[in-house]
C-alpha cells in the first residue's frame, strides 16, 4: 500500500511516500447529503463500522452494543481547516457547523448515532497503540458485563499538515538518508512511513454470538497493558516494559510462551523500536524462538495498525499461513527474531499481537484463530 503521495505536494520534504487510502468512496454506502457535514475521519469510521456490523449480522438500535474507537488523528482534517480559517479570516470566517468534527470523539459519536449503539461509547487516543488499546477496553467491558458486544478497533487518516510536521520532526524514512521505505527489522531501516485506514471488528461474548448463530473469526484470550519510561515522543530504549506487557497478556490468557505460534510485532522500521522489541521477544521466547511478523512494511504506521494486525493474525492463521514482513531483506544482528519477507505456513492458531506507542504506552493481545472462519464476508 505504500507509494508516492499524490493527494498533496511534498516538495521540500525529506519524505515523499505514504500508505494513503486509494479508491475509497464513502458514497457507495451513504447519500452525499448525509456525508456533506462529516469530515474524512468520520466517513472512514462510518463505513468501516457499517462493514463490521453487516459482516457480523450485529443488531443495532440496542443498549447491548457499544463502540470503542482507537484513533490518533480523528478530527485532524477539520481542525487544520478550522484553525487556518480562524488565523487568516478571523472568527467570522469559521463555519460553526464544522466545529463538531474537530472533536476527537466525533467519529465514534457519529457511528453510535447512525447505528443506535447505546452501550458504552469511548474514543481512545494512545498514538500508534490506539486500536489495540480500544480492543483491550472492549475486552474489559465485556468481562465486566457493561455490554454484550462492542464494535471496536481503529480509524486513522491524515492530511498535508500532519505529514509535514512528522517530516520536519525527521521521524519518517529516509531519516539520515538512504532509501525511502518501511523496512521492519531490516538492517537498512531508517524511519517509519505514515499509513491510514479503518479496521473495525465486532468483539462479543460467546453467548451473544450464539444467540444469532454467527460463527466467529477467532477469540481474544488475554490482554496486557503497560508502559516504558521514555521521553515524550520517543520510543522505549530498553525492553523491560514490552517484556512485562507480553507476559501479562499470556498470563491473562493462561498460556505459556511455548504455546504461541506467531508474534505480530509493533516494529515499524525505526532503528530504536525494532531493536528493543526484538530484544523483548528474544527475552520472552528465546532468540529466533518464535516466528515474527510485522505488517507495517505494507500498511505503514498509524493508530489503527494494531487492529489491522489482529485481523491479519486471525485470517492468516485460520488459513494456515503467516503474512510476509515486506521490506525485510537484510537481517540486523541487533534484531534476533525469526522474520521472513515471504509468506510462511503456520504451525498453529495462537497469536500474540503487540502495539507500542512513542511515549511508552504498550498493549498486547493473545488471540486464537478459528479453525474454519468465514473468510468471505456475508455483507
Amino acid at each position: 500500500g505504500i507509494r508516492p503521495i499524490a493527494a498533496f505536494g511534498t516538495d521540500g520534504c525529506r519524505s515523499h511516500t505514504a500508505a494513503l487510502l486509494r479508491d475509497f468512496d464513502p458514497g457507495r454506502y451513504y447519500d452525499a447529503m448525509k456525508l456533506r457535514r462529516v469530515d474524512e475521519g468520520g466517513r472512514l469510521g462510518l463505513v468501516s463500522t457499517r462493514l463490521a456490523i453487516g459482516d457480523a449480522a450485529l443488531p443495532t438500535n440496542t443498549d447491548e452494543v457499544g463502540i470503542a474507537l482507537g484513533t490518533a488523528t480523528s478530527g485532524v482534517h477539520s481542525t487544520v481547516q478550522h484553525l487556518h480559517k480562524l488565523a487568516t479570516g478571523g472568527p467570522t470566517a469559521v463555519p460553526a457547523m464544522g466545529f463538531a468534527n474537530t472533536i476527537a470523539n466525533a467519529a465514534a459519536s457519529l457511528c453510535s448515532i447512525e447505528f443506535g449503539l447505546r452501550g458504552p461509547n469511548v474514543t481512545i487516543g494512545q498514538k500508534q497503540a490506539s486500536a489495540l488499546s480500544a480492543i483491550a477496553f472492549a475486552m474489559a467491558g465485556l468481562r465486566q458485563g457493561r455490554a454484550a458486544a462492542f464494535v471496536c478497533g481503529g480509524m486513522d487518516d491524515f492530511e498535508e499538515r500532519f505529514f509535514t510536521v512528522h517530516d520536519r520532526m525527521r521521524v519518517l524514512s529516509p531519516v539520515g538518508g538512504g532509501e525511502e521505505a518501511s523496512r521492519p527489522f531490516d538492517a537498512r531501516r531508517n524511519g517509519f512511513v505514515l499509513g491510514a485506514g479503518g479496521h473495525m471488528l465486532v468483539l462479543e461474548t460467546g453467548e451473544f454470538a450464539a444467540r444469532r448463530g454467527v460463527k466467529p473469526y477467532g477469540e481474544v484470550l488475554g490482554v496486557g497493558a503497560g508502559a516504558s519510561a521514555c521521553a515524550l515522543g520517543a520510543w522505549p530504549t530498553e525492553p523491560s516494559g514490552i517484556v512485562g506487557t507480553m507476559r501479562a497478556a499470556m498470563a491473562d490468557a493462561g498460556v505459556e510462551p511455548s504455546d504461541i505460534d506467531v508474534v505480530f510485532a509493533s516494529a515499524n522500521s525505526t532503528p530504536v523500536l525494532d531493536r528493543v522489541e526484538s530484544q523483548a521477544i528474544a527475552e520472552v521466547f528465546g532468540p529466533l524462538g518464535v516466528p515474527v511478523v510485522s505488517i507495517k512494511g505494507a500498511v505503514g504506521e498509524y493508530g489503527a495498525s494494531g487492529g489491522a494486525a489482529l485481523m491479519a493474525a486471525l485470517l492468516g492463521l485460520a488459513a494456515g499461513m503467516m503474512p510476509p514482513t515486506l521490506g525485510f531483506e537484510r537481517p540486523d544482528p541487533a534484531c534476533p527474531v525469526d522474520v521472513s519477507p515471504s509468506a510462511r505456513s503456520a504451525r498453529g492458531r495462537l497469536a500474540l499481537i503487540n502495539a507500542t506507542a512513542d511515549g511508552g504506552a504498550q498493549y498486547c493481545l493473545v488471540a486464537r484463530a478459528a479453525a474454519d472462519p468465514r473468510l468471505e464476508p456475508r455483507a
